[in-house]
């Protein structure tokens, strides 16, 4: 009997050990073939409020952040480019702004709105719409020198600026203002985000409560490519709570969507949902770089 009960254990061994290793190898991630899935995750809006800011921080240390787009005209950009500055290996791009949304929030041009009057309103700020922003007919020539402003500030503040993108799409509403954008990241040698061949995605419109689980549904359809996700981090404080934007679709109760956003993009669900897909989480600096060695320029 003893020995039979020896033999038994054995047995039992055996099965344990490889009931363990299938279990370790349906486990592991699948070994990528092929084409890689990679994703630029873009948190818009860093500079805008004490909370963005922080924001951005805990998606950058705590989550799948890759990149952030700094509002240099803002109320909290110098904040934003100290944490720049403390945080060099972060993909800082500038978000260039034309107008400002929010109701009783405002920011004026960086440059003196005498050098740019056809930019703002009777009280000096930048128009709160696009539609508003159009029909004030605005120069050309003080909109391309505005928006360099903003990039050289930035630089001036020792950003290490790696493409550019525009805040609401308003620096992109025309053919005439495009065309400025482009030039502009001709000169600087920096991308414009969205056009480095990367396909957009958002979670922008999903109600907040809904916003991670949209978002682990969109990383698990997606395929082999680049990928952008364009996402407004925030947190549910005071001083969101009282962001209110102008445009009639503007969304409500922003400090809800801007908090649900972080969550999403720290949550663990979304995170190993990354791991297991082998979703490459890239970068401007990084995409910029392997353009260079491959074109060498």
């Amino acid at each position: 009997m003893k020995g039979y009960d020896m033999k038994r254990q054995h047995i039992f061994l055996l099965i344990l050990i490889v009931l363990c290793y299938l279990w370790t190898r349906c486990a592991a991630p699948v070994p990528v073939t092929g084409e890689p899935i990679q994703l630029i995750v873009r948190g818009d809006d860093m500079g805008m409020t004490h909370a963005c800011n922080l924001a951005i921080k805990k998606g950058f240390e705590e989550g799948i952040l890759t990149c952030a787009s700094i509002l240099v005209p803002a109320p909290w950009f110098e904040m934003a480019a100290h944490m720049c500055r403390e945080n060099l290996d972060w993909c800082i791009g500038v978000h260039l702004a034309l107008n400002g949304e929010w109701r009783d929030y405002r920011w004026k041009p960086v440059l003196p709105v005498t050098e740019v009057p056809s930019l703002v309103d009777e009280y000096g700020y930048f128009y709160q719409t696009e539609e508003d922003f159009l029909a004030a007919n605005p120069s050309l020539e003080e909109v391309e020198k505005e928006l360099r402003a903003q990039v050289d500030l930035a630089l001036k503040r020792k950003i290490d600026v790696q493409y550019i993108d525009t805040h609401m799409g308003t620096a992109r509403a025309t053919p005439e203002l495009h065309a400025i954008v482009e030039r502009i990241s001709r000169d600087y040698g920096v991308p414009i985000s969205q056009e480095y061949g990367d396909e957009r995605l958002s979670i922008y419109e999903v109600p907040y409560k809904q916003k991670e689980k949209a978002l682990a549904e969109q990383l698990r359809q997606l395929g082999p490519g680049l990928w952008l996700l364009v996402v407004h981090p925030g947190l549910d404080t005071p001083e969101e709570r009282a962001m209110v934007d102008a445009n009639p679709e503007g969304l409500k109760n922003i400090a809800l969507h801007r908090a649900a956003v972080t969550k999403a993009l720290t949550s663990k669900t979304i995170k190993n949902i990354v791991k297991k897909r082998h979703i490459r989480l890239t970068d401007y600096r990084k995409l910029r770089s392997q353009r260079q060695s491959q074109t060498g320029f």
